[in-house]
């Protein structure tokens, strides 16, 4: 009980004046291991740059910043996919980018994805994904708890179909050690965009300036700079898809 009494003050009371962050962690948006790190992140901080803001980032579990975020806590969250469930958890300050949640399959697979019946589909668990597999008819749904584990049981045909955020997939393979070229795209289950959030409680008055620093960074193509150096991929940047004759 005293060890997280002690964590709570470290993480709701930041040195004076400093502001606090939570980072979910969602590769590349958010890594991991320390020292916080990853595009959302580097959004984030550029921000606080801009505005003389301290800032006191703690790197939670995605799932657990949601949770944070929606039960009166006084905190900036990175980098929630805005979603209609997610709607009334948080306020939703400013967009990074876009992203697409899709069916992956092998390169050369001949899976068709319009008939999933029978079907091995992975995810992680508690993640958009997971979510979006419950409304696939007939798949069986195989649960990880990263997107490295999803992208090595796809090379080595433990499931058939990998359902994740496209940059997500990406930045796993390359940590599984597996080429990016052995992906290929399926059908786009959702396209969302990812925010700065807070909780529900956070002053509006005191969310405008970080609005504005968003918007800044976005306008004089910071936001662009920061995405190539963490090679995250919008939608608008991909190839049209085939035409199907």
């Amino acid at each position: 009980m005293r060890l997280l009494c002690v964590l709570c003050a470290l993480l709701f009371c930041p040195p004076s004046g400093a502001v606090t962050a939570l980072g979910g962690v969602a590769p590349p948006y958010v890594l991991p291991q320390p020292p916080a790190q990853g595009f959302a992140i580097a959004v984030l901080q550029e921000a606080s740059k801009r505005l003389g803001e301290p800032l006191q980032i703690s790197i939670q579990p995605l799932v657990r910043t949601l949770t944070i975020g929606s039960t009166q806590a006084r905190v900036l969250i990175v980098p929630p996919c805005r979603t209609p469930q997610r709607e009334p958890l948080l306020q939703w300050v400013a967009p990074l980018v876009s992203e697409d949640f899709l069916l992956i399959n092998r390169q050369g697979s001949t899976i068709s994805q319009t008939k999933l019946d029978g079907l091995h589909v992975g995810v992680v668990r508690n993640s958009v994904g997971h979510e979006l597999s419950k409304r696939l008819q007939g798949v069986v749904i195989e649960i990880a708890d990263d997107e490295i584990n999803n992208a090595r049981k796809l090379a080595a045909g433990h499931i058939d179909v990998w359902l994740a955020a496209w940059n997500s997939a990406r930045y796993a393979q390359r940590q599984a050690g597996l080429p990016l070229p052995m992906l290929q795209r399926g059908q786009v289950l959702l396209r969302c965009t990812t925010y700065l959030a807070a909780s529900r409680d956070f002053p509006a008055a005191s969310l405008a300036p970080w609005q504005r620093a968003l918007e800044e960074i976005r306008s004089d193509g910071t936001m662009l700079q920061l995405a190539k150096r963490c090679d995250i991929i919008t939608p608008t940047q991909l190839p049209p898809p085939a035409l199907k004759h």
